[in-house]
């Protein structure tokens, strides 16, 4: 080839065109191959791509910088270039300096004369990583439609199985779709019976519009009713209680269209539950009657006892006066123990009533005080009474009195003698923080779970010796529960015990409303 000037000189001709400015002038990686497999020349984008110095190519073994994996394949054709073949394009990974590997695509051309293999290559590691970013985009929605179509399946499974009824309906509160369980319920043959109707199509219309309501409820709020106990009569009267719950469904842009409910028959646990509710009432009234008809014998007893006892009614000798003694001790413990009867008794059953007042909290708990305080000089216990300010109550001041008193006179009898109990008043502008502390024999931690249930003494050993009916505590917990407050324990065998409680200032007005069973 000669190129020549307007002037007919001579610009370039072929002789001048070297080998080396085909390599330097393109934009691909060009290079040189030798048939023993060695680098022999490369253009600089060589460098570029993969990392290395052209002098550090040149003359190494090019088949050593090919991906392990592709390496056998790769020479296998290169021997069909040598035998002058022309082969397909090569795609696959060269390593570079940093250790990585990068894509060629390339191929390559033997050149007889020269005894030298042309190759001809393109970086494509891009296009690689997006069609590795695409097949794994591809694989994933293939396990995800996977995954629905199981998910699908393992809904009609569960809604056709389940004795549950289950239900979907649209924002109009229309079926969508029922199982079986409630297209048995509502009479119909096939569940698609029941498709585009409502609730006022199968039960009475106030039923119906309460469950109209409630899923307008979970639509505009888009918050579940979760295990809503409710009353309902089938199309063929039959009456059953269910519990139900009711979601919301939502489409791919999180817009509600729809709800989606569950109920399950519960008609047989809301029997029994009723069952334990009137046995329970049953025993309250019960105790309370029995009760009451012991007191009064009771304090009969008591009052001869005391007549007798002080010689109104003629002179008596010492034997005499201790055996009498013992009466009137042990029908005072009786008489003590009938009354926190009763009143567990009136609680229980709802039928104690607050008597409300406002009154001084430490003038409460210094009455309190001076009455214990007979029981402390016996066994000779430091009794102190601090406070970080008084303040005003409203509450029922017997109660609140007895809540003290159970609480102090438990402290007295379980401290050994030359020990110590405190109370400790704090008044918040809600609420009245108090703590009883002793350094008495203290309470398994096993025991403390039991400690506020009644009828339980938490080592028979200690109740032979020290006493006590097992009610005062539980007592105790019901009448700050009453006012709305707490109670919690903190105590260790062998070192004390401290009960705290919490009681709001105010007071709010309830009627009692607690149970005994739990």
């Amino acid at each position: 080839m000669n190129l020549k000037s307007t002037t007919g000189k001579h610009i370039l001709t072929d002789e001048m065109i070297e080998p080396r400015c085909l390599l330097e002038i393109s934009t691909d990686m060009i290079g040189y191959i030798s048939c023993d497999g060695s680098f022999v020349a490369l253009n600089s984008v060589w460098e570029e791509v993969l990392g290395f110095t052209r002098l550090e190519l040149q003359n190494s073994e090019w088949s050593s910088f090919i991906h392990p994996e592709e390496r056998e394949e790769v020479l296998t054709e290169i021997e069909k270039v040598k035998t002058g073949k022309r082969v397909r394009p090569f795609e696959n990974r060269f390593q570079c300096k940093d250790a990585s590997y990068r894509w060629l695509k390339w191929r390559a051309i033997k050149d007889a004369e020269k005894q030298l293999c042309y190759v001809f290559a393109t970086d494509i590691t891009p296009q690689k990583q997006l069609e590795a970013k695409l097949k794994e985009s591809e694989t994933r929605f293939q396990q995800l439609a996977a995954k629905h179509v199981q998910e699908a399946d393992l809904l009609h499974t569960l809604m056709e199985n389940t004795p549950d009824h289950i239900y979907f309906k649209d924002t109009e509160s229309r079926f969508i779709r029922i199982n079986r369980s409630l297209a048995d319920r509502f009479g119909l043959k096939n569940p698609v019976e029941a498709v585009h109707k409502t609730d006022f199509d199968f039960f009475t219309r106030e039923h119906a519009q309460q469950a109209y309501q409630d899923e307008q409820d979970v639509i505009e709020s888009g918050k579940p009713i979760e295990g809503k106990q409710e009353r309902e009569t089938w199309p063929n009267g039959q009456d059953t209680w269910v519990s139900t719950t009711k979601v919301p469904i939502r489409d791919r842009e999180g817009r509600i269209i729809g709800t989606c409910g569950i109920s399950r028959d519960i008609t047989e646990y809301y029997r029994a539950q009723q069952a334990v509710e009137y046995a329970s009432r049953a025993k309250s009234d019960f105790l309370a009657n029995m009760s009451h008809e012991l007191r009064t014998p009771l304090n009969a007893i008591i009052g001869f006892a005391e007549i007798l006892r002080d010689e109104l009614v003629g002179s008596i000798n010492a034997e005499q006066k201790e055996c009498i003694n013992d009466i009137h001790i042990s029908g005072e413990h009786l008489l003590e123990m009938i009354n926190d009867i009763l009143d567990l008794s009136k609680i229980e059953a709802g039928k104690m009533a607050l008597q409300l007042e406002t009154f001084s909290i430490v003038e409460a708990v210094e009455e309190v005080n001076a009455i214990i305080t007979a029981l402390a000089v016996k066994k000779d216990l430091d009794l102190t009474l601090n406070y970080n300010q008084n303040g005003m109550i409203e509450a029922d001041r017997v109660k609140f009195k007895q809540i003290f008193y159970n609480l102090l006179s438990n402290a007295v009898k379980f401290t050994p003698e030359g020990g110590k109990v405190a109370t400790e008043l704090e008044v918040g502008t809600t609420e009245l923080r108090a703590e009883v502390i002793d350094t008495g024999i203290g309470i398994a931690e096993a025991d403390q779970a039991k400690l506020f249930a009644p009828f339980t003494q938490i080592d028979t050993s200690k109740s032979r010796r020290y006493g006590g009916t097992g009610l005062g505590l539980a007592l105790t917990h019901r009448l700050i529960m009453l006012h709305g407050g707490e109670i919690s324990v903190t105590s260790h065998e062998g070192e004390g015990s401290n009960f705290a409680l919490k009681i709001p200032l105010q007071s709010l007005k309830r009627e009692s409303n607690i149970s005994l069973v739990k």
